[in-house]
């Protein structure tokens, strides 16, 4: 689905922002900021929502275990496992991430996943790996590959229970919500999660810290959300496996890194994968 193209694209940017951010602050504290600046910003949105709904407690219980998943955790553990891995490295284990919400979705909420899915998940991985060989990079941590690695596991988790929220509740209300809970209920395990307190102020890190806030965080999870309510969960996996292969052509472009031939066979794959995918859901509608 177009939102859903839309939206790993943005995250595909915050390869790009987030390293420009990161030489100002520490990776908890940028992941901070992000949220707090989303907060602040996606308020007005909830302010309206409970001028007109209620929600019962055992529905905020539901949000806010989304929220914490779908923001602090997730950023905080890929972020984490980046801090400790290489770049290549930490791209191949998101790029298991179609076939984690499948698995998940057949293990867990037992959801039978037809053959199709796991060949287009599989072949989306492969794609991934093969993309992530753009960098040359050796320095490999198992406990950094373990840190993203679980992150897969996290999304795969939240894509399946936001599914079944979003088909009762509007998307911008969910999206808002889900942010400010999550900052609000996760500020903890941020607090916990820094290292490094210094703050080394700069006009370029300010403004990749309010892309993150605001494309990355609010934009693009918006987009995402929509597109969920328009796609199942086992599709929607293969399309996470875009978001480093935008990164990488988003690095050609902006930073001039060149591709090989075998990072080219990787984006095929995936994109592939992404558009047989598409093309099967709306065939099913």
């Amino acid at each position: 689905m177009f939102y859903l193209l839309i939206a790993t694209f943005l995250w595909g940017t915050s390869f790009i922002a987030g390293k420009i951010a990161y030489q100002m602050a520490d990776p908890a504290l940028v992941v901070l900021f992000r949220l707090i600046l989303a907060t602040i910003i996606t308020l007005p949105i909830t302010f309206s929502f409970f001028k007109k709904e209620y929600i019962d407690w055992r529905i905020l219980k539901q949000l806010i275990l989304l929220g914490i998943l779908t923001h602090p955790v997730t950023f905080l553990l890929q972020f984490g496992g980046l801090k400790l891995t290489s770049a290549s490295s930490a791209v191949t284990m998101i790029g298991l991430e179609p076939l984690m919400v499948a698995l998940v979705g057949q293990i867990f909420f037992r959801e039978q996943v037809c053959k199709k899915i796991w060949i287009l998940s599989f072949l989306a991985f492969i794609g991934v790996f093969l993309v992530a060989g753009v960098s040359n990079s050796s320095d490999i941590s198992l406990v950094g590959c373990l840190l993203v690695l679980f992150s897969t596991v996290v999304v795969a988790f939240w894509l399946r229970l936001s599914k079944k929220m979003l088909q009762t509740m509007d998307t911008k209300f969910y999206t808002a919500l889900t942010i400010q809970l999550g900052t609000l209920f996760g500020l903890p395990l941020i607090l916990i999660a820094t290292d490094n307190w210094n703050i080394n102020f700069s006009i370029s890190g300010i403004w990749a810290v309010i892309y993150l806030g605001v494309a990355c965080s609010i934009v693009a999870v918006w987009l995402w959300n929509k597109g969920l309510t328009y796609i199942s969960a086992s599709h929607s996996g293969i399309f996470v496996a875009l978001e480093p292969v935008w990164g990488v052509l988003l690095a050609v472009v902006c930073l001039r890194e060149r591709i090989n031939i075998t990072t080219l066979i990787g984006i095929i794959l995936v994109i592939t994968s992404a558009g047989l995918a598409m093309l099967s859901d709306k065939q099913k509608n």
